[in-house]
């Protein structure tokens, strides 16, 4: 046996030996990366379909973000179906087309990010004032919306993690009241 195939053969005992021990694969480290391309958008997400508990969720936000004069929770759409919109969008751009999507992307000028665009969504959108030293919070509910991600670009014209989120247009619904504003 030559020193090469001993080299294989002790990194492919070392790699069973951690998968018996319960040590994430090279794969699985991966995949747990991939993962992590939407935990920004989960600071923006509530699984709810009622507008006031969305609208709790964006004022608690402020909580995180003392400097925030803005906070948006997607709603009322299911996490897999609005994470699949996004991974479509920039599929698509790969291959060349829109292809009649609620959602799409294009890279900025210089190849490093994304810009997708995401259509057909209801969200909350919370602001905060301060008055006499205590915040006041105005939070609207908005149908049909369109809200703006920027992504990291990831190898070979794939989604990276997304770092940032605007809302854009929509249509106003309500005022949104919460039980209990935070005093902060």
């Amino acid at each position: 046996m030559d020193a090469t195939s001993l080299l294989e053969l002790l990194l492919a005992g070392r790699a069973l030996a951690g998968a018996a021990a319960g040590e994430p694969s090279v794969q699985s480290k991966r995949e747990r990366h991939v993962a992590n391309e939407f935990e920004f958008l989960d600071k923006h997400f509530d699984p709810t379909g009622i507008a006031e508990v969305a609208a709790q969720a964006a004022v608690e936000r402020f909580g995180y973000y003392p400097n925030a004069r803005t906070s948006t929770v997607i709603f009322g759409v299911p996490w897999e179906r609005l994470t699949a919109q996004i991974a479509q969008a920039v599929s698509n751009y790969g291959n060349g087309g829109v292809y009649d999507a609620p959602a799409y992307a294009t890279l900025t000028a210089d190849g490093l990010q994304w810009q997708i665009v995401v259509t057909g969504l209801r969200f909350v959108n919370a602001t905060r004032t301060m008055s006499g030293g205590r915040p006041q919070y105005e939070i609207d509910e908005y149908a049909n919306g369109t809200v703006l991600l920027n992504a990291e670009m990831g190898d070979a014209l794939q989604l990276g993690e997304i770092v940032h989120l605007d809302t854009g247009i929509g249509t106003w619904k309500k005022r949104v009241e919460v039980k209990n504003p935070p005093s902060y």
